[in-house]
């Protein structure tokens, strides 16, 4: 089996690696050419991931254009771009797809522009035999580091072909890798979407060294509000209090090997926002998606003052010890 990695960042590597150790030929995309010959020569990653262990000889990274030539014998394809490249990539695949060639989704953002989801994107670019049988989201507490390590994770992969969801269940799933299939790709997707505004806030909230206490309401009012807004754009409860929902904004708030993490982090540490993503070498989703979600929740009527706040920290400037003071004088309420 063949099969395509669209993006040679820390996940897209480590899917590359994962699909290599299960027999498959990879090619895996690049936009670097200093990144490819890497991969290619000495077989390591070492702008995302660690020397060791080598990647795969199975793996043969690519520029672009070579891409097209190849994937009329590809069978699996993997997109694991940042969500500002997403639309553009799926519109140069389209018209070239294959009748049996699925499509693998690991991209978690919101484009900003025009405020669609991953899936919405899909929904507009892709076709309708694609959307419901060959269209498919790889979600969960997936931190690439650890996994590429061979440390023990779980995800969840979503198609609305039950099918199709169980061939990719069982390509990528290992000793060290387990995968669940679902149905719900709104809550799958919105899951991983919304915990990276939240990761954001749970840096912040280290930096100031708030405590335990704080880092636990942080994490439960967080789910709460992400399945306000999942839920009322059609996913399930289950899934959000799932390992693509709950499990993975846990890990995603735990420490700083989550990029959303780290930029709060520095956020809490005195940096400005400028600072921190000019000095990025990967995307930290969650600061765009913080401005998107707030926008829309705001507009569409629902509380979601967690992401609020992060939104008025990141882009109007709002002084942390304010943010925190307007979260904890909100009116007093039932627990949802």
């Amino acid at each position: 089996m063949h099969s395509l990695v669209y993006g040679c960042g820390a996940w897209g590597t480590t899917i590359a690696q994962l699909l290599a150790h299960k027999g498959c030929l990879v090619s895996l995309v690049c936009h670097d050419p200093k990144i490819l010959k890497e991969i290619n020569t000495l077989h390591t990653n070492t702008t995302y991931l660690p020397k060791r262990p080598i990647l795969s000889d199975r793996i043969q990274a690519i520029l672009e254009p070579e891409m097209f030539r190849l994937l009329p014998g590809i069978s699996t394809i993997f997109l694991v771009v940042a969500s500002p490249y997403y639309r553009q990539t799926l519109r140069s695949l389209m018209p070239i797809l294959r009748a049996d060639q699925i499509v693998v989704s690991a991209t978690k953002g919101m484009e900003e522009k025009t405020h669609r989801s991953i899936l919405e994107m899909a929904t507009e670019e892709l076709s309708e035999d694609v959307l419901q049988n060959r269209f498919v989201i790889l979600s969960g507490p997936n931190l690439a580091g650890e996994i590429y390590l061979g440390k023990p994770a779980a995800t969840v992969v979503a198609c609305r072909n039950q099918a199709t969801a169980q061939t990719i269940q069982m390509l990528i799933s290992s000793p060290q890798f387990r995968a669940y299939y679902s149905d719900d790709l709104i809550g799958v997707e919105y899951g991983g979407i919304l915990k990276n505004v939240i990761a954001i806030a749970a840096g912040i909230l280290d930096a100031l060294e708030l405590g335990a206490n704080a880092k636990a309401a942080l994490l439960v009012r967080g789910i709460a509000e992400m399945k306000r807004f999942a839920l009322s754009q059609g996913a399930r409860e289950e899934t959000l209090s799932g390992l693509s929902g709950f499990g993975d904004l846990i890990t995603t708030c735990l420490g700083p090997q989550s990029r959303n993490y780290s930029v709060g982090f520095q956020i809490g540490k005195g940096e400005t926002i400028q600072e921190i993503v000019s000095g990025m070498v990967a995307v930290a989703e969650g600061v765009k998606t913080s401005k998107v979600i707030a926008l829309l929740a705001k507009q569409r009527g629902i509380s979601m003052p967690i992401t609020t706040a992060v939104y008025e920290v990141l882009y109007e400037k709002l002084p942390l010890e304010k943010a925190i003071g307007l979260l904890m004088t909100r009116d007093l309420k039932a627990e949802d």
